[in-house]
């Protein structure tokens, strides 16, 4: 399978938020179980440039972003969510969301903070995730980068402390039953 990793450009919004909508399919069903009704409602909130896509024969099949103190890669947008799933549960999105999305970052400029990393379903477990990473880091100036993951999520944890990232961090979330796991793990790179 050939696999081209690149910047994200405004024609990947709908695919972008279908992979991460897909991707992130548990932590959405809460608010609605239609992955494409979820992507309806983040993809007005994505921030583009901050995205990079591999592509297998012009699909998009993965997806991720580098943020850093500067910025996220997503916002929320209330109008939209109210509108795809309800207003008791758009509402709901939003505080949730709202966290998560755009909580500053609070490293320094030189370390970019890896998200939203999602492969399709029928091509996870084929290296796209670990291209993906090496491809965006290899194409940005950061001297470190940052991301975190849930201790229940081993194959991601595989796959990062593969690429040399280590834990530095970890937190305990404090509703774990209702989430589905128990800790956060932050783990970081630094590029030699």
């Amino acid at each position: 399978m050939n696999i081209n990793i690149r910047q994200a450009n405004e024609n990947d919004r709908c695919d972008i938020a279908l992979c991460i909508a897909e991707g992130f399919k548990k932590d959405f069903d809460v608010l609605c179980k239609n992955t494409h009704t979820v992507a309806t409602a983040i993809s007005t909130g994505l921030r583009i440039s901050k995205f990079y896509v591999a592509e297998s024969e012009n699909e998009v099949v993965g997806v991720m972003a580098i943020s850093d103190c500067n910025g996220r890669a997503a916002a929320t947008d209330i109008a939209s969510y109210k509108e795809n799933f309800g207003f008791f549960k758009g509402n709901i999105a939003n505080l949730v969301l709202k966290e998560e999305f755009e909580s500053p970052l609070d490293y320094p400029p030189t370390t970019g903070y890896i998200e939203f990393v999602a492969v399709r379903n029928t091509y996870q477990r084929k290296g796209i995730a670990t291209s993906m990473l090496k491809e965006s880091m290899i194409q940005n100036s950061y001297e470190a980068y940052v991301l975190d993951v849930t201790d229940v999520n081993t194959a991601a944890i595989r796959c990062y402390s593969a690429l040399g990232f280590k834990e530095f961090k970890r937190v305990k979330e404090k509703h774990s039953k209702q989430k589905g796991f128990s800790a956060k793990i932050y783990m970081r790179y630094q590029k030699k």
